[in-house]
């Protein structure tokens, strides 16, 4: 359901990566992983949520076309055009109580409303992020309150360890993840069981609600409607582009 939501909050975080919170009034998420669509200056497109409660959500994107541009300029006060609780999330209960968390630096958003549930529910979470370079990392500080375990890894080794998000894992046996195409499809072969968020892949990249679509052993599943957020094992990895 459409509705005007109210900017409360604008902040820049790192390099081009904003963080934006509306006040709606009443928001309709359920889980998190699902998504936001949001309209300013007659254009608009979905967006990963951070967080949310009640009455307020909050998202925190890059600057990467002329969307998020027009977005990012809004300023406290103003509104956009909102549809909040789009898609199917996270199930936290089929998270074990031990889980680890993994997130480059395209799904690092969504990670902060997952390990707040999740801390809640009593679940023992290790977080590993990646992302470019020390330059890019950002939203670091909201999950070393929430999280004992946090692993970071840089693709060019500026923070210590070097290597993608993925490397950080041998095997496991559940992960919650979130991220590039790439860095999924990688992290799927370590993992027994999992649920696997294409919100940064399939669903920001299309425009279109019906092109969001993709091929699973359960048949062809909407990303809009069915996902963002999968199950691991029912994704057919080699048909995703």
């Amino acid at each position: 359901m459409k509705k005007t939501g109210r900017l409360v909050a604008n902040d820049i975080l790192s390099r081009n990566i904003h963080r934006m919170t509306f006040d709606m009034g009443e928001c309709y998420f359920k889980q998190p992983g699902q998504y936001a669509d949001l309209e300013a200056g007659g254009i608009g497109g979905p967006y990963q949520v951070c967080d949310f409660d009640s009455n307020r959500f909050t998202i925190v994107f890059p600057i990467i076309d002329k969307v998020s541009e027009v977005l990012a300029e809004l300023r406290p006060g103003e509104e956009a055009i909102i549809t909040t609780g789009l898609g199917k999330g996270f199930d936290l209960d089929k998270v074990p109580d031990e889980v680890i968390l993994v997130a480059d630096d395209v799904g690092v958003p969504e990670m902060l409303g997952l390990v707040r549930r999740l801390v809640v529910r009593g679940k023992k979470c290790k977080l590993i992020l990646g992302y470019p370079s020390r330059d890019d990392i950002y939203m670091l500080e909201s999950f070393t309150n929430l999280v004992n375990e946090i692993e970071v890894l840089t693709l060019d080794g500026s923070n210590g360890r070097e290597g993608g998000a993925a490397d950080a894992v041998k095997h496991a046996e559940y992960v919650c993840a979130s991220g590039s195409l790439e860095m999924l499809k990688e992290l799927a072969d370590k993992v027994d069981e999992g649920q696997f968020s294409l919100s940064g892949t399939i669903l920001a990249e299309s425009t279109n609600y019906d092109e969001r679509f993709i091929e699973t052993t359960e048949g062809r599943l909407n990303c809009s409607d069915e996902g963002p957020v999968f199950d691991k094992n029912i994704i057919l990895w080699d048909k995703l582009i």
